[in-house]
């Protein structure tokens, strides 16, 4: 085989192989039981990031919490105000909340469409979340988040013991350089599932059955 040709194949193996690296999930973060997942994701220059923790609550606890949508500021990190915009039914509707940006970046704001399964047979719950931009007009010094996709995913382990996943992928909007977007993604899932952590373990939190959510016996 010729240099020119050699060096192609070379070429050739080496970005499959980045390629194929960039589609699997990289350990970021493992402290105090929350692990932070990254990976690259095709048609994009910011990562997904997938956050995991276990926590001593059943899935009502949880889902509680997360479905309390002005509840949002006291527990996601940067968030100074959040509200439902409409409940379509017991298990899906819009939201809206507000993240604060650090100078000179210009606050971020979000209105998203959620959805809430459960499995009948692993009582898995997932809750999915998808940004809609235009749901609501553009609010005057905030930036619509444009694309943003993901979930919570609720998975009961034993009675009263719940594994919570956290997985988003989301362009910002406005120009944010990708290396710093990517440099920071851990920060915000790994404080939201510490805090939900703390939260739901509480002796101050009251324990929490939903009617329409099937735990384990």
């Amino acid at each position: 085989m010729s240099a020119p040709r050699l060096f192609l194949s070379i070429l050739t193996l080496l970005l499959f192989s980045l390629n194929s690296y960039s589609q699997t999930w990289k350990l970021r973060t493992d402290e105090a039981g929350v692990k932070i997942y990254t990976r690259g994701i095709e048609g994009s220059n910011v990562q997904e990031f997938k956050g995991e923790v276990t926590v001593k609550s059943n899935i009502s606890g949880v889902l509680t919490l997360i479905d309390s949508v002005s509840f949002y500021p006291k527990w996601m990190k940067n968030c100074i105000f959040s509200e439902r915009l409409k409940k379509v039914n017991s298990s899906s509707g819009y939201t809206y909340y507000v993240i604060k940006a650090p100078w000179p970046v210009s606050d971020r704001d979000a209105c998203t469409f959620y959805s809430v399964k459960q499995d009948t047979l692993t009582k898995i719950v997932t809750v999915t979340l998808k940004a809609v931009k235009d749901y609501l007009p553009e609010k005057s010094g905030r930036v619509r988040v444009p694309i943003m996709n993901g979930s919570w995913q609720l998975i009961p382990l034993e009675k009263g013991i719940t594994k919570i996943i956290y997985q988003v992928h989301c362009d910002i909007g406005g120009y944010v350089p990708a290396i710093i977007i990517n440099a920071y993604i851990t920060e915000t899932p790994y404080s939201n599932l510490l805090s939900i952590k703390k939260i739901v373990e509480s002796p101050l939190y009251p324990k929490v059955v939903m009617d329409n959510v099937r735990e384990l016996k």
